[in-house]
This record gives structure tokens, C-alpha cells and sequence, in this order.
């Protein structure tokens, strides 16, 4: 699974640092239909909550079972929905579905801040990690891990260790709306964005700068962009619609293993586009199916801001193996 709430890791090192008690949420499995993925996380501190564990219709049971005294330990495993009459709450969630959760309640000492620090640091690497807590001490450990093959959640009397994966990535290939709506939409997704272009002519057009709350622009070739970082977790999308720019890109990309590969234009700019690299990189036809272009699900999309939804839409899709003729 991945961690894509870093912002509540964020708020939790806050309050702690401002003295307050705090219980943090973590989803182990979900039973039926559930709005939240394995691996969300909720923080409250009894008042003030951040992130979400099923979309909101469970957060305000929750925190009310917080003021009745129930999660006063500092680890333990909780289901909410039918699976839960152990704890007598026989209840289960509007959509139909149960949530088993891991509960940690940390009151504010300088081990508990170093927990969530440590935590923090690894989550902002983006690359794999894992984070065992310990039911009956007051103790949780976070290591980087090499590999992807350990499960997601691993359950026994005695921990529950949560198995996070690299973060997946954004390449984006040239500045323009377009470029900054998906960086906007894949941000709030829970990507790591980049933006490559080589024209710094166009600088003072990219608004959506780090400063901004965005990301700055790699002033560099996009072959060396792409070969610096694409993996198997990287969508790279071809956005300058410059063939000076695009092809750059679409000339190396083929040679990683770049989970999905992306051009904007027309059917007729992505016909020539084609020709182009059979011709020049003498690609066959085997490793241009790879190649998603026009760009993103066919929404009717015209406008910068419909491009990106439907391109994003796509990314989702395919990160999730879900095949087209299912929409």
C-alpha cells in the first residue's frame, strides 16, 4: 500500500510538540463496500481531525467513542461494522461495509514525538518502508524496505506491522495548463510530480511553483529526465506538444519500465508522431502499444482542466489494472 496522507503524519508531530494527546487511525482491512483504501490514516485529538478512514461516516462515531473512554491504550485493534460484536458495537458502515482499524493513542512525550518524527522522515523519502507497533509496549519501529513483496498488513497477538510501497510518480514532459492541472490533480492523488522542459524561455509562464505549493521545474533534456527517474511506478506524459520536446522524451521512454506512457494531440499528431519513431528509433509496433494518445479516457474533454481530469482518470485506471471496456 501506499502512504498518501503525509499531511496528517505532519499534524500529528504538531500537536504533540504543542502538548496535545492524540489518537491516530490506520485502515488493516475492509469487509464489503468501503470508501477508503488499506493503509488511510485519521488523526483527531478528541476535537480537530484530519484525514479520513471512510469518507466521513465514521469519523464522528469514532471521536465519540473517544470521549466515552474506549482507546485509552496505546495500541490496539478495532472493527467497526458487524464484524465487532466482541466490543458490542454492532454496527456497520452507510455502504454496507466494516473497517478493522489499528488505534494508537499517543500523549505527548519526547519518545512518542521521536515515533512520529522517524515515521515522518521515512514517509518523505517515497520509498518503501515498513512500521511495526507493538500492542503491549509503548514502542513502534520504522525501516526502510528493499523490496515489494511483503504483504500489506501483517496481524498477530503480539503487533501489526503495515508494509508501505514506493510512492508512485508523475513525469511530466513540458510547461503549459495542461502540464500545471494535472501537477495540481496528481499532487492531491498522492503523486510525486515532476515537471521537465528545456525551453526556459517559458519560465516566467510556470506559476505553480514549490513556493507555491507545487513543483519547480527540471531545466534539463527529457531523455536525461527520464532516465534519471522513471521506474516501474512512473506515469511519463508528453505534454509540450513540441515535437522537440515530446520526442525527446518518447525516444528513451520505451527502454524503462514506466507503468504508463502518455502523449497529447490529435489522432493526426499521434499518427505522425508514431511514423516518426518507427522511422527514427525504429520502434515496432509491439512497443508503441505501450503508447496511450491521444492522451487520457475519451470524456469529450476540450478544455486544459477536462484534459487533466481525464488523464488522470486514465493513470488511475491503469494503476489499478482496470480494463477500459469495465467503465
Amino acid at each position: 500500500m501506499q502512504l498518501t496522507d503525509i499531511n496528517v503524519i505532519i499534524k500529528a508531530e504538531q500537536w504533540l510538540s504543542a502538548g496535545k494527546p492524540i489518537w491516530l487511525c490506520t485502515i488493516l482491512k475492509t469487509y464489503g463496500s468501503a470508501p477508503r483504501p488499506i493503509g488511510s490514516i485519521f488523526l483527531t485529538d478528541g476535537n480537530e481531525r484530519v484525514g479520513s478512514i471512510s469518507g466521513g461516516c465514521l469519523e464522528d462515531a469514532f471521536v465519540n467513542m473517544i470521549k466515552q473512554g474506549r482507546f485509552l491504550k496505546t495500541a490496539q485493534v478495532f472493527t467497526y461494522g458487524d464484524h465487532a460484536v466482541e466490543q458490542d458495537i454492532a454496527r456497520e458502515l452507510p455502504c454496507g461495509g466494516t473497517i478493522r482499524l489499528l488505534v494508537e493513542h499517543f500523549i505527548p512525550t519526547v519518545i512518542n514525538q521521536q515515533i512520529i518524527v522517524n515515521w515522518l522522515e521515512l514517509a518523505q523519502t517515497q520509498q518503501a518502508f515498513l512500521r511495526e507497533v507493538f500492542f503491549n509496549d509503548d514502542i513502534s519501529n520504522t525501516s526502510p524496505r528493499l523490496d515489494d513483496t511483503f504483504p500489506q498488513v501483517v496481524e498477530d497477538n503480539l503487533s501489526v506491522q503495515l508494509a508501505y510501497a514506493q510512492v508512485y510518480s508523475l513525469l511530466l514532459i513540458g510547461i503549459g495548463q495542461v502540464t500545471e492541472h494535472i501537477a495540481q490533480l496528481g499532487l492531491q492523488a498522492g503523486f510525486d510530480v515532476k515537471v521537465c522542459d528545456m525551453r526556459k524561455e517559458l519560465s516566467s509562464s510556470w506559476h505553480f511553483t514549490k513556493a507555491n505549493g507545487g513543483v519547480d521545474i527540471h531545466w534539463q533534456s527529457p531523455d536525461e529526465f527520464i532516465e534519471q527517474y522513471a521506474n516501474k511506478r512512473s506515469a511519463v506524459l508528453a505534454l509540450a506538444h513540441d515535437p522537440r520536446v515530446d520526442d525527446v522524451a518518447m525516444m528513451t521512454v520505451f527502454d524503462t519500465p514506466a507503468f504508463y506512457i502518455g502523449a497529447m494531440g490529435s489522432m493526426r499528431t499521434t499518427a505522425n508522431r508514431r511514423d516518426r519513431l518507427k522511422r527514427i528509433c525504429a520502434l515496432s509496433d509491439e512497443q508503441l502499444s505501450r503508447l496511450t494518445a491521444p492522451i487520457g479516457l475519451n470524456i469529450g474533454s476540450k478544455t486544459p482542466f477536462e484534459i487533466a481530469i481525464s488523464t488522470m482518470a486514465d493513470i488511475i485506471r491503469v494503476r489499478h489494472s482496470i480494463s477500459k471496456e469495465l467503465l
